[in-house]
């Protein structure tokens, strides 16, 4: 004969269970969607330079956007990230490539004079230290705020990399998310989606663990 307190204790497990196995159920979705829209912060507000990190030929979308940034009047210059030799129809030297990217650029109808490509070393964390070496760079020209325009789910650990290298030299860091394969509405419905948030996710645990961004970074932006 069963034990009268055990089937209780049973009961008073199961029961909570089955409910959030319900809810989940119901409101997958939405789940989903806020746990993109946690790695994929977005911020509001002008200013002075749109950053476009680590461009590649695949990632010409970003650069689009942030052009369209410009016209709007969001901001006033575009400041492009490239690691080493990511655009590789071009010499190995930063300058040609800057040229390559300005002539490129020009065609799409921004002048030369608006466009600022900054190389940066690859060294690890690299993000981190594409952050500070981009931070410093920017207020060597007395930049004060930039909005930053970052892959997808990658943009809550860049955006508190940026944040954390800002903050000392007074520039402030805008988070503007982009999606190419996915929406952050969908993405757990493609392959794509799903490899960039467990990785991203990933990532961004990493970064918080090994100190490089602050475990405030959980609740707030």
């Amino acid at each position: 004969m069963k034990n009268p307190r055990q089937s209780r204790k049973v009961c008073y497990f199961l029961i909570p269970l089955v409910f959030i196995l319900v809810g989940i159920f119901l409101f997958y979705e939405r789940i989903l969607t806020g746990a993109g829209r946690f790695l994929s912060p977005e911020g509001r507000g002008d200013s002075d330079v749109v950053i476009v990190e680590g461009v590649e030929l695949a990632k010409w979308k970003a650069v689009e956007i942030g052009i369209q940034m410009l016209s709007s009047g969001r901001a006033n210059r575009l400041v492009v990230v490239g690691y080493g030799s990511v655009i590789e129809q071009t010499s190995a030297q930063p300058e040609n490539r800057a040229f390559f990217l300005a002539r490129k650029l020009d065609g799409l109808g921004l002048r030369a004079d608006r466009i600022q490509w900054i190389e940066v070393p690859v060294d690890h964390p690299a993000t981190l230290r594409e952050a500070q070496f981009v931070v410093s760079v920017l207020r060597k020209d007395g930049v004060r705020s930039a909005i930053l325009l970052a892959d997808g789910f990658h943009t809550r650990r860049s955006y508190w990399a940026y944040k954390e290298a800002g903050s000392p030299l007074a520039i402030e860091i805008i988070p503007c998310p982009y999606f190419t394969s996915f929406r952050n509405e969908n993405w757990w419905r493609t392959t794509d989606g799903i490899r960039a948030f467990t990785t991203q996710f990933a990532k961004y645990f990493y970064y918080i663990l090994r100190g490089y961004i602050p475990v405030k970074s959980l609740v707030t932006t």
